[in-house]
Formats: structure tokens, C-alpha cells, sequence
């Protein structure tokens, strides 16, 4: 018996992530890899995964807002850590103490920052958002060089860093592609200018995964690699030109198996009626679990390396599966809901496809009651149980 309740749990395997990471600074040639790790790292652990990237040489780190942030550090992270969120400036304490560097919105967010800061008498590293058609944050392209030198002017931050996002570097439309081409040419320009007025910075930066790929400029000083280090593609129509192997394997064991007879109808809503006499298993995961209820009569899980298509509605703590035509399924049977079983695979994208979303939102869905179970060298060397 394993040290974890087998019930349904999330296969975490680093040595996938090492290799991920391999193809990444390929692709990234001699600029410094960001490594993006928040939402508990996609789903993934991030008290495991960090630490196991700043192993393999990384020495900085993206998350979205201070309670990630100080979680890294508190699993013994000493890299450069940026949050990319919003952190009330009261933290100012905390961000210098950490030595965590906080994004700038906006003039205003970095003048009441630095104001804080320099009342408890302490300085905060910050990075100026720059929008340059993202429309989320930051100060727009053309104000930036100005934004820029009124900010390296102030006594309580200090300024060491500019960067923006890309909108649609993850398309192969000509549009978007222009798009992408201008938001570098805004960026680099407000960068040049900032320069020419004696504004030195140490990190200018613009690439995500999809741009470090596909619209990588070296004039960017990080690329900032997400959801590819964990195996997914910014979008599931892109030819990537890296193998990248997915590093959650979604399972969980079967927890009851009956006969249904022609006729019967199986779970809420009586959305599925046998049409024949079948053997159905119950699989105790459910969308509590991050498995979503819009794949209700549209997915398969695998079981003995076969299809077993989910039957009926999916419940908040169970789904169902037709196992008629699969051999030798008993309780504890193991189910694989994203991972390979026998020739068969089911990834992230394919249940974001059913679902008409992405491979992101299904990994950072699974919930914290789901165990993650850490393993390199193929053994299991930590799980990691948040209740």
C-alpha cells in the first residue's frame, strides 16, 4: 500500500520536466530562462517543482502574486523571484526582507510604493509593466520612456526591469502575427528611448512560451517559459518544434463495478440510458476533484490499456465508465484520466478540446484534494497532500 489514499491522485514526474527544460534552452540559445511557476506551478506542486528547476541551474522565478512568492522561498528557493500580480504596497516590508521584485503597474502604483517603502525605510525591486497591446496592465508604449524616468527617480523602489505580453504570439494568422511584430516594435522602441535618456536597466524582457518559440528576439534579456515546461503547447494547433512530454499523470482506482441491465439510466439527470446490458465502474473523481462536469458523455478514461467512455453525468466526487469491454476490471483497478495506459493516451489538450478550453485551465483545475504524487528516477520521492 502507498503512503497516499489511492483514490485519485496527480503523478507528478520531474525527470520529464528535466528533459522539457532541455528542449526549452534549446530553444531559448543564450538567454536567461524565467522559469513561470505560478498557480502552485500549473497545478503541479510548486514546492517541488521550483526547487527541483533551481537544481538544474535556474535562478529566476515568475508567480502571480506574495503568498506564492513566499511560498518559494520558503521551500528553500534563493533565486530571483518577480511577481507579475498585484501586491498591496503595505507588503513592502515583506517584498525587500524576501528580496522579491514586484511589478509596477503604473506611475501612481510605483510612486505610493515607493512612498511606503521609504516611510519603514527599506527599497523594493520592481519591474514596469508595459502595454503595448495586451490591455491588461501597464503603462502604454508610448508613455513608458517618460514612465520610466519618473519612476528611477523615486527613493523607495528601484527600478530593474521593463517588460510586456504578448497577445497572440501562439497563432499562425498573418493579423496576429503582424500584431505580435508590432507589440516588439513598441516595446524595443520605448526600451531604446529609455536608454538614450540614461536609464539603465538589467532586464528587459517580452518573450512567454509562445514567443520564445515562435517570435523569439534576442534583444529580450529572459524568455519566460510557462506552461511548455510542463509539457502542454500555448495552443493545441501549433506545430512545436520541441518534443515536450506532459509531467501530470491524472489516475485513480476503481472504486465499485456492477452490472446494469438494458434500460437503466446512469447518474443525475438520466443523461445516458444503456442500450444494452452493460458493466459499468465507478471512478471516485469528480469536478470537486478539477475533472469537469462538461465531459459528461463526451470523454474516455483508459483501464487496462482500453477506452472506457464516461457514461452519464460527472459528479461532484465520481464519474462513471463503461467497462463492458474491458477484461478483468475490479475495485482498485487503476484508471487514467490524463497520461498513457497500454498504446492509449489522453492528454490535457484532448479533455480541453471536449470541453472547448485549454490545457492550462484543466491542469491548474485540479484541486488541492487531489494528492500529488512527486517522482524521479521512476520511484516516489515526496507527496504532497494539501488537506
Amino acid at each position: 500500500m502507498n503512503e497516499y489514499l489511492r483514490r485519485a491522485w496527480a503523478e507528478i514526474d520531474l525527470d520529464r520536466l528535466g528533459r522539457n527544460l532541455g528542449q526549452l534552452e534549446t530553444l531559448a540559445g543564450g538567454t536567461q530562462i524565467c522559469c513561470v511557476v505560478k498557480a502552485n506551478a500549473y497545478g503541479h506542486d510548486d514546492r517541488s517543482i521550483a526547487p527541483y528547476l533551481e537544481g538544474k541551474g535556474i535562478t529566476f522565478f515568475a508567480v502571480s502574486n506574495i503568498k506564492e512568492a513566499l511560498t518559494l522561498r520558503e521551500c528553500g528557493v534563493k533565486g530571483e523571484i518577480l511577481i507579475l500580480g498585484h501586491t498591496p504596497y503595505e507588503y513592502a516590508a515583506e517584498l525587500s526582507e524576501e528580496a522579491i521584485i514586484q511589478t509596477a503597474v503604473s506611475v501612481d502604483y510605483a510612486r505610493r510604493m515607493s512612498e511606503y517603502a521609504d516611510s519603514i525605510g527599506v527599497k523594493v525591486h520592481i519591474h514596469l509593466a508595459v502595454d503595448t497591446g495586451m490591455g491588461r496592465i501597464g503603462v502604454r508604449a508610448e508613455e513608458a520612456p517618460g514612465a520610466l524616468k519618473e519612476v528611477s527617480a523615486l527613493d523607495g523602489v528601484i527600478l530593474d526591469g521593463m517588460f510586456t505580453h504578448f497577445a497572440c504570439a501562439d497563432s499562425y494568422d498573418s493579423d496576429d502575427i503582424a500584431y505580435t511584430e508590432e507589440q516588439k516594435r513598441l516595446f524595443f522602441e520605448a526600451a531604446d528611448k529609455a536608454a538614450a535618456q540614461g536609464i539603465r536597466l538589467r532586464h528587459i524582457h517580452c518573450l512567454n512560451s509562445a514567443g520564445g518559440t515562435f517570435r523569439y528576439d534576442d534583444r529580450s534579456t529572459l524568455v519566460r517559459f510557462g506552461i511548455m515546461l510542463y509539457g502542454l503547447t500555448p495552443d493545441r494547433g501549433l506545430d512545436m518544434p520541441v518534443e515536450l512530454l506532459p509531467v501530470m499523470d491524472l489516475k485513480a482506482a476503481v472504486s465499485y463495478v456492477k452490472k446494469v441491465p438494458a434500460g437503466r439510466f446512469i447518474s443525475y439527470g438520466r443523461t445516458f440510458r444503456a442500450e444494452r446490458d452493460m458493466t459499468v465502474a465507478t471512478v471516485p473523481i469528480g469536478y470537486a476533484d478539477g475533472y469537469p462536469r462538461e465531459l459528461s458523455n463526451k470523454a474516455y478514461v483508459l483501464i487496462n490499456g482500453m477506452r472506457a467512455p464516461v457514461i452519464g453525468r460527472v459528479c461532484m466526487d465520481q464519474l462513471m465508465a463503461d467497462v463492458t469491454d474491458i477484461p478483468d476490471v475490479h475495485e482498485g483497478s487503476e484508471v487514467t484520466l490524463i497520461g498513457k495506459s497500454g498504446d492509449e493516451s489522453i492528454t490535457a489538450d484532448d479533455l480541453a478540446e471536449l470541453c472547448g478550453t485549454i490545457g492550462y485551465e484543466i491542469v491548474c483545475g485540479i484541486s488541492k484534494r487531489v494528492p500529488r504524487v512527486i517522482i524521479e528516477g521512476g520511484r516516489i520521492i515526496s507527496v504532497r497532500e494539501y488537506y
